[in-house]
């Protein structure tokens, strides 16, 4: 049945009478009235959903009859309407008109809208910029690329989160990621990182929901950054919204192969110390015994040349080993094809899309798979009626995942401090003749062979996700419209973590497998329609309701002990334990807007939600489960009534609106489960991990109020664009958890206490300097500047602390009166006259623990250029933060191993009266004083290069509509960077960002990408 049904389904599309009958490619190019080519220009087949666009040389192919009509249509000029008439070549000139600057973006409820209706910034990001020099992450391709978007990935390899931050943390303890909504369908996409901020969390990075995404198949990107923009989706958009519509065959008919190679190479920010090698007491090991006991020390002698013996009795040359990152970590690969097959018949449309990645990790034995199938059905069966139909299926395989943070497991710790004179390579059996790990610091198993842990230790996810939705609108004859959806995002997925046998911190070996199901059901409806009093004015009243039910079902198996040797399964473990863990949640919304607009000069719309929830109930308790948030926006196109010959369009716009958030599940009362242990056979209860915290009956939802102005103002004919914004927004009833007494068995309390205040500026200025018949240069430079202020936590409340380095001298935490996620540090210890204290063996004193500065930059800033002559095209991006801090855990652990080329002063000395040698002085003075180790994360990166060529259509005897093949660049320099020894952007908590640590070291990516249509 499934084969006929398929067959019959090709078999339609390929009949004449649905297709487009006795169609021919027409090409050409469009240009301005000054000869200059125009990329971006839309070309329609009018009265079909047939259409294409213009590349970056301005020409366009599309399939048309010969009876059939072309429509030309650009921001800034007057649309053309060309019959074709047989022709197959059809060169265009668009004239500029102020007026045309109806450009349109996708809004919330993922509806169409013109820009200049708009009382609230809103940026757009064409899928096309995204897709060249592409990251596996496509959240990472939007660093640099939008005012007010805070991008900061995890150093955790392929596949590894993003921090996404729109206009400054917003919430205390609930997410600060936004809510990205795919085709009108909400998606969650939390980061699914195990480590959670512990001083001994040392695990891998899971990745998120929004890297499943292919950049292929994405149209555009809208980003809805306050309040105002985003306050139809109520509860779930107070961090903001990014709006992902993906590519239908309305625009894109024909067949589409997109095909990306690049080169991975890491680039070693370490500046340590040659001098000594390994070694204690500025001595060289003389055992191998010796050697491996002091493993991971370089407090040994003067590197000198000559034979030491090793860890392993091998004599080798006591010489510097510069190398070792470089040596360790591999040259790494990600290659993408996409083919994508766009059809439009009569009475609708399809597109069918299949994409592999295949990435080969820098880290040794790790890498990502990920196949996504796509399909998009729009079908009109009969007058006034449209149905919608979309289907991303997406399969994901990540294999050995490197652990962060912590040495035990970690590859990437154990080779960033090896000893000088240790070569890594002669690590590289990992086992010895019993396969045990090859150790090379006994003095400390935790100390992990990096080989070893790259390939024993097994950190493997396998994810399995269908985004699913059906979507129907009728539009009666009087312009009523009705339309309803159902959306549908679920996955399982499967974590299997060994360690294996033979580790030496655990020889056993242990097993966690952990399987998790998720499914996210939304149900929404929509009715409105336009009303026109006297020709001047429209009223546009729409109303909506949505539902949403959440469920997750995670289990967890462990085993410990494993009987036979290399048999990584669970039933291989003596001892086995078994948990499970569950969340239902539903949320019930009303909500409506009502849009009026006068003339082409004033546009106001006014918005109101009300959300019901089930995480407030309380059994017994007639608490209240609703809350409501409304919302006003203006928008003043001022050029309508006056405008000087400078300008081209001026608008104002003002817009507030509230937000709120809901807590998590089983916050308002206790929850039970059981423990993985029993007793005489039965199982044993307990109070459920969701209830670490005293419960409240009483719980609110947090809110938060913005208030957004800003202008957008374009001159000298458009060719100079600024969008500039100000806008203040206020948090309060934070959900915050305050410290509660040991005694009580419980962690803290769960109260609507904290406050907090963001504040800021974003600007876009676009410039294009140059407009020719054959060269173009535009220029676009975005940047923004957020003041963050935590108000109030708990009451009495000024401090706390979210996140511990593994050093346990290094935090982050909340101040009152001070930014969030300040990075926390011991101060040298100071006498009454100002001048630095000291123990009695002449070490620095351990002062205050005292803030330095937040973790989360308040300046971002990005520029880009792009130049087009002919058919060749050049574009670079330069991005720069500014104003952050970050803990060096690897500065920290330098000093203490000798690395530190702070650790070379008096190196062969003694300090203080009691003689202690340099390696307990420097360790001392790490543990007491790790100020020393908060570093400026500012810096300035080359973020981007691309370098393409469109060769034309009548080459291929224009059997191509389209062919572009380019040398793409990504991450490739720092042209200003404050850090020493580590990465700026190196956080390695998607959650806890401003903790350095054992991550991934940054990589170059260089390659080709070629792009065609037919």
């Amino acid at each position: 049945m499934r084969k006929f049904t398929w067959l019959t389904f090709l078999l339609l599309l390929s009949l004449p009478g649905l297709g487009l009958a006795q169609t021919q490619p027409v090409t050409g190019k469009v240009t301005d009235a000054k000869g200059g080519s125009l990329p971006g220009v839309t070309v329609i087949v009018r009265g079909t959903q047939q259409g294409t666009s213009t590349d970056a040389s301005g020409v366009y192919s599309i399939a048309a009859a010969d009876t059939a009509t072309l429509v030309f249509s650009s921001i800034g000029f007057t649309p053309q309407t060309i019959a074709v008439r047989s022709r197959r070549v059809i060169d265009v000139t668009l004239s500029e008109n102020a007026q045309q600057l109806g450009e349109v973006v996708v809004t919330a409820l993922n509806v169409a809208r013109e820009r200049k209706t708009l009382g609230y910034s809103v940026t757009e990001v064409k899928g096309e910029t995204l897709t060249q020099a592409r990251e596996n992450n496509v959240a990472n391709s939007l660093v640099g690329k939008v005012a007010g978007l805070n991008v900061n990935s995890t150093s955790g390899g392929a596949g590894s989160s993003s921090n996404v931050i729109i206009r400054g943390v917003s919430s205390l303890n609930q997410t600060n990621q936004p809510l990205y909504v795919i085709n009108g369908v909400p998606v969650e996409s939390q980061p699914s990182i195990a480590n959670t901020g512990g001083q001994y969390d040392n695990s891998p990075d899971l990745g998120d929901a929004i890297s499943n995404i292919n950049p292929d198949d994405i149209e555009s990107i809208s980003v809805l950054k306050g309040a105002a923009a985003s306050a139809l989706y109520g509860y779930r958009a107070k961090a903001g919204v990014i709006l992902i519509t993906t590519k239908s065959a309305k625009n894109n008919e024909g067949i589409e192969f997109n095909s990306n190679y690049v080169a991975e190479r890491i680039y070693n920010l370490t500046d340590w110390q040659y001098e000594y090698g390994q070694g204690a007491n500025n001595i060289k090991p003389t055992t191998a015994a010796g050697a491996a006991q002091v493993g991971n020390s370089s407090w040994g002698g003067r590197l000198d040349g000559s034979n030491v013996v090793q860890f392993d009795g091998t004599l080798r040359p006591y010489v510097a080993q510069r190398d070792n990152l470089q040596n360790f970590y591999r040259t790494g690969s990600s290659w993408t094809n996409t083919l994508a097959f766009s059809k439009a018949f009569t009475g609708g449309s399809v597109r069918l899309s299949a994409s592999n990645l295949t990435n080969k990790a820098v880290v040794p034995n790790s890498g990502l798979g990920r196949q996504t199938f796509n399909f998009v059905g729009t079908f009109d069966p009969f007058k006034h009626l449209t149905i919608d139909a979309r289907a991303n299926y997406i399969l994901e395989q990540a294999d050995n995942r490197p652990i962060l943070a912590d040495g035990a497991g970690n590859a990437n710790f154990n080779v960033t401090f090896l000893p000088t004179s240790l070569d890594v390579r002669s690590l590289e059996p990992a086992v010895n003749a019993d396969r045990t790990e090859l150790q090379y610091n006994t003095g400390n198993p935790y100390n992990t062979n990096p080989y070893f842990a790259a390939y024993k230790f097994v950190n493997n996810t396998r994810r399995e996700r269908l985004l699913s939705s059906v979507s129907a609108r009728y539009a009666f004859e009087n312009g009523l419209f009705l339309q309803g959806r159902v959306g549908r995002d679920g996955y399982t997925d499967r974590f299997t973590s060994v360690t294996p046998s033979g580790t030496a911190y655990l020889p056993t070996g242990k097993i966690t497998e952990l399987t998790t199901q998720f499914t996210d059901l939304n149900v929404d409806g929509l009715l409105g329609k336009t009303f026109e009093v006297g020709g001047d004015f429209a009223f546009t009243p729409n109303l909506g309701a949505s539902y949403r039910r959440t469920k997750s079902e995670a289990f967890q198996n462990i085993g410990s002990d494993l009987a036979v040797f290399g048999v990584n399964t669970l039933g291989n473990a003596k001892n086995k334990s078994a948990q499970s863990f569950f969340s239902d949640q539903e949320v019930h919304s009303a909500y409506g807007s009502l849009e009026m607009a006068y003339r082409e000069l004033l546009f106001v719309t006014a918005t109101v939600r009300r959300d019901w929830f089930s995480t407030l109930a309380t059994p017994g308790k007639d608490n209240k489960l609703y809350n409501t948030t409304p919302g006003v926006s203006a928008s003043f196109v001022f050029s309508e009534l006056v405008k000087p010959e400078f300008l081209s369009f001026g608008k104002i716009r003002a817009g507030y609106s509230e937000v709120s958030q809901a807590t998590l599940p089983f916050q308002t009362q206790l929850s039970y489960a059981f423990l993985p242990t029993s007793l005489n056979g039965l199982p044993l209860g307990t109070i459920s991990p969701d209830n670490v915290n005293i419960p409240n009956t009483g719980l609110r939802p947090s809110r938060a109020t913005e208030i957004e102005v800003g202008t957008e103002l374009a001159f000298v004919q458009n060719r100079v664009r600024l969008d500039l914004t100000f806008y203040k927004k206020n948090s309060k009833d934070e959900i915050v958890f305050a410290p509660a007494s040991i005694s009580s068995g419980y962690q803290g309390a769960v109260l609507n206490s904290g406050e907090m205040e963001n504040k800021g500026v974003e600007m876009l200025l676009t410039v294009q300097p140059i407009r020719t018949t054959d060269f173009s240069w535009t220029s676009s430079f975005n940047a923004a500047y957020n003041k963050n202020t935590v108000l109030s936590l708990a009451a009495g409340q000024q401090q706390s602390v979210y996140a511990t380095s593994r050093s346990g001298v290094g935090f982050v935490g909340q101040i009152v009166g001070q930014p969030y996620g300040q990075v926390l540090a011991y101060d040298y210890k100071y006498n009454p006259d100002g001048s630095i204290a000291t123990t009695p063996n002449g070490v620095p004193a351990r002062g205050e623990l005292k803030s330095f500065g937040t973790a989360f930059h308040p300046w971002t800033e990005g520029w880009s250029n792009d130049f087009v002559y002919k058919r060749l095209s050049l574009g670079v991006l330069i991005d720069g933060k500014f104003g952050g801090k970050i803990f060096s855990a690897t500065d920290y652990y330098g000093t203490l191993f000798g690395l530190h080329k702070r650790t070379l002063e008096n190196r062969e000395g003694t300090f203080g009266s009691d003689k202690i040698d340099a390696a307990t002085y420097y360790s001392t003075l790490a543990n007491n004083v790790s100020k020393d180790f908060v570093q400026n994360a500012d810096f300035i990166k080359l973020r981007q290069v691309t370098l393409g060529y469109s060769f034309p259509s009548a080459l291929f005897g224009n059997h191509i509509q389209r062919l572009t093949l380019s040398l793409v660049a990504r991450n490739l320099a720092f042209l200003k960077r404050k850090t020493d020894n580590i990465d700026p952007e190196g956080n390695y908590n998607a959650f806890a960002q401003g903790l350095e640590l054992g991550g991934v070291p940054p990589v170059r990516t260089f390659g080709l990408n070629l792009s065609a249509r037919f």
